[in-house]
């Protein structure tokens, strides 16, 4: 990829981000003077129009540097600056509302490698070819009804809902198999998509539910049917050599999903307990159940012991091209614990056991499961797994939204997904974050943080002459700068 190339890749990604910048802005310029003549014309002073009036303009700032070393296979590696610009109407008579994003990343870093060492699953730009990603990410109409909502068009799915006061309140991360996967990286997952939310009994209960039939990974910049957007952080859009990746079977034949429908229920009756049980069907793919129980003992001074519990069932679904056409079925039964004795230091374990007929998949989302680690993700079929760390706030020692975790997990007794043994697990991971929500008034929720963690793949099948290796590294920046 020669210098000339990134640059003009560059200089279009600036002016689609410019030419919705400067819309965006003409749009409120035009409706503020719309509001102005219709005062000059006699209309009562003060009158509002909240379609206008309310409407959101803003820019989410992002940039992100990602390096996975893996030894005797390959070292994805970019970096990235960009994010997402986003505008949101007021809602027409109470109930009519629209909104979009257009999301941007632009190459900073985007080393050239030969295969094997090709900087697919990087994360950041477009794979393999380290490239800008520009898209509109978002374009949707919304129609809300008092507590409930429709959304129709492209959007972002999330429907994560949390107990109060507890430290590691992303301990579930996206709490869902269709939502955002947003781990502060440069972009989160889109959808084509027709959804509801609401809420009753006084907010102690809420439901979602929808139909998605189209999605867009976080580095890519075409929307694609369910099965094809699955993999394209694990598979990449492209392969090294630029051939259709895992989206057509031996016989050449197009692989396809007619799309994904889910419905869900969250049960919250005070601020110490929470119940929540989904269904999702991916259409020739996998039906999921997911049941999950949260529960907090307060005491004095914000302490409290948190316990959980979460039960995962996944089976085949139709043609089953998740799993080659194999139907299959597995589980996954998962315990959590929390400590606050301090606002000091915040200790959490888990412990989960996974079924032995297939590893769990959440390829639109981080997933619900306790198990999520830095590096790896969803449990393999048959593993057993236990995770122990510990946050240190160091704002009890004058250093405000300064925090330090660490955590190290062990995966043993892993299968393949044809049953064959594969190496355990060892994973060492530390996250230093910096986060401070009212920074400035064009710096909104700014966060920074640094990642170091260390993966070690024990070759005991082989007699341990062949340990693998992976290090992990980054580095990310956000914060949001509002408008209007």
């Amino acid at each position: 990829m020669t210098k000339t190339h990134n640059q003009r890749r560059i200089v279009a990604g600036m002016s689609n981000a410019l030419a919705l910048a400067l819309a965006l802005g003409l749009g409120a310029t035009a409706a503020q003077a719309q509001q102005t003549a219709a005062v000059q014309e006699g209309a009562v002073a003060g009158a509002a129009n909240p379609f206008f009036d309310k409407a959101k303009l803003g820019y989410q700032f992002r940039t992100s540097y990602f390096d996975r070393d893996i030894t005797q296979t390959s070292r994805p590696r970019a970096a990235g600056i960009g994010g997402w610009l986003y505008g949101q109407t007021g809602e027409i008579a109470d109930i009519l509302s629209f909104g979009a994003t257009y999301n941007f990343t632009l190459p900073l870093y985007s080393p050239e490698e030969a295969a094997p060492n090709a900087s697919q699953y990087n994360y950041i730009l477009r794979d393999p070819d380290q490239s800008t990603n520009s898209v509109i990410g978002e374009a949707y109409a919304k129609v809300r009804l008092g507590e409930h909502a429709g959304v129709f068009g492209r959007q972002s799915i999330r429907q994560a809902w949390y107990l109060p006061d507890v430290v590691r309140f992303y301990n579930k991360l996206d709490q869902s198999m269709i939502g955002p996967r947003d781990v502060r990286g440069m972009q989160p997952i889109h959808y084509e998509a027709a959804t509801v939310q609401g809420r009753l009994m006084n907010d102690t209960v809420r439901y979602y539910g929808g139909y998605v039939w189209n999605a867009r990974q976080i580095n890519a910049n075409d929307f694609e049917n369910v099965y094809a957007a699955a993999y394209q952080t694990t598979c990449g859009a492209l392969s090294v050599t630029k051939t259709p990746c895992a989206k057509t079977n031996a016989n050449g034949d197009k692989l396809d999903s007619s799309g994904a429908a889910y419905i869900g229920v969250q049960y919250k009756p005070n601020n110490n307990m929470m119940i929540e049980g989904s269904y999702y069907n991916f259409a020739d793919m996998m039906n999921n159940v997911y049941l999950d129980f949260d529960y907090v003992f307060r005491m004095a001074d914000k302490n409290y012991v948190r316990v959980g519990t979460q039960y995962m069932y996944q089976s085949g679904s139709g043609n089953n091209i998740l799993s080659n056409g194999d139907d299959f079925s597995t589980n996954y039964v998962g315990l959590y614990g929390e400590l606050r004795l301090t606002p000091i230091l915040v200790p959490y374990a888990m412990l989960g056991w996974t079924g032995s007929g297939q590893e769990i998949r959440s390829p639109y989302s981080i997933g619900p499961s306790y198990l999520v680690q830095r590096v790896g993700e969803n449990s393999k079929a048959g593993e057993n797994t236990w995770i122990a760390g510990a946050i240190l706030d160091f704002g009890t020692f004058g250093a405000k939204g300064l925090s330090f975790d660490v955590s190290y997990g062990q995966r043993t007794d892993r299968l393949d997904n044809n049953g064959n043994p594969i190496n355990d697990w060892n994973e060492l991971a530390t996250d230093l974050v910096y986060f401070l929500p009212d920074v400035a008034k064009y710096m909104k929720n700014f966060r920074a943080r640094a990642r170091w963690a260390k993966v070690e793949e024990p070759d005991a099948l082989n007699g341990g002459t062949a340990d693998k290796f992976t290090y992990d590294r980054r580095f990310d920046v956000h914060f949001l700068m509002p408008f209007k």
